[in-house]
């Protein structure tokens, strides 16, 4: 008779099975399956978002998609535009780590923080329940049911600063119509302020933005410009003879002369390929090594224009504030 020592690990088994759907009745034997299959856990590459969009998912109010993280080994989960435009300058900021659709869990859990160097010896904290009752806020359940909703943070983003200490900013989406509105029962303005006094229980800045208040032409920059490359593919560029060679020239020259005209000049001395020449310029200007303002339309045919360095500080100021 055959056992099961009998086969390698894989053989002959019928393939896992996926996480249960988020959508329909929560029950707790699905809240259960999904927390055991790691959503709304991890840190960087192994983060698995607590709301997915799936093929299930569909909204004719809004628009949901995917993001590539290329240097994050993970895809992002975008379920509105303000969403995806806040991942994208989160990144452009410097965040090293953006997890979107963050759980603020209902009951007592490990910090946000716990899986980073220096937070290793740090305790549970209070779930959003017990901030709720403080509060005297509803905290809510899931429909037609009473098990405890799980309320998300838009994107709870990670920073380093240069003392090489990780800090956290927790980044929720609100329009002004909500963070202005003058009556304090508003259910979405409730739930704001829970996530704020959540947020200042766990010690982590909590920053309300509008991301369409953002500049448009800063965010079709964003959107062009953002690397599609591995961290190790991004180290390997900005290392390279080539990319010296751009930052220099363009630094030098590239506010009295159109880009193109630097960018051909390079081509030809190096026979390098303009795909990759163009890599390498996209990549200085997301970096902001060369300081041009992503905020006005980006026309390599004319001069670069100062000034994209001020932005990205004022905007990094306004959603982080001081690393130090």
């Amino acid at each position: 008779m055959w056992k099961s020592t009998d086969f390698t690990w894989g053989e002959f088994t019928l393939p896992r099975r996926g996480p249960p759907p988020q959508t329909g009745l929560m029950t707790e034997r699905k809240l259960r399956n999904l927390i055991d299959a790691g959503y709304g856990q991890g840190s960087f590459q192994r983060y698995k978002p607590w709301l997915r969009v799936t093929k299930r998912d569909f909204s004719t109010r809004g628009v949901m998609g995917h993001l590539p993280g290329v240097s994050f080994a993970r895809l992002h989960h975008f379920r509105s535009i303000a969403e995806k435009r806040t991942i994208q300058a989160a990144k452009w900021l410097g965040a090293v780590d953006v997890r979107e659709a963050f759980p603020a869990w209902p009951w007592s859990h490990p910090h946000p923080a716990g899986e980073l160097p220096g937070y290793e010896t740090m305790g549970d904290v209070p779930g959003l329940l017990d901030v709720a009752r403080d509060a005297g806020i509803d905290h809510g359940t899931y429909v037609g049911t009473n098990i405890p909703y799980v309320a998300t943070i838009d994107e709870v983003t990670t920073w380093l600063s240069p003392s090489g200490h990780y800090r956290l900013v927790a980044l929720e989406n609100k329009p002004e119509s909500i963070t202005n509105a003058p009556d304090p029962t508003l259910r979405a303005k409730e739930r704001l302020e829970l996530m704020r006094r959540y947020c200042k229980r766990i010690n982590i800045r909590h920053v309300v933005i509008d991301a369409h208040r953002l500049p448009r032409e800063l965010c079709v920059n964003l959107d062009l410009l953002e690397p599609r490359l591995t961290s190790t593919q991004i180290e390997k560029i900005v290392q390279s003879a080539l990319y010296a060679d751009v930052l220099e020239l363009l630094n030098l020259r590239g506010y009295e002369c159109s880009a193109d005209e630097l960018l051909a000049v390079i081509e030809r001395k190096s026979s390098i390929h303009p795909e990759i020449v163009n890599v390498a310029f996209h990549l200085a200007l997301w970096r902001q090594d060369v300081d041009h303002n992503l905020s006005a339309p980006l026309r390599p045919w004319e001069p670069l224009i100062r000034g994209g360095r001020g932005v990205r500080e004022a905007l990094r100021q306004a959603w982080v504030g001081d690393l130090m």
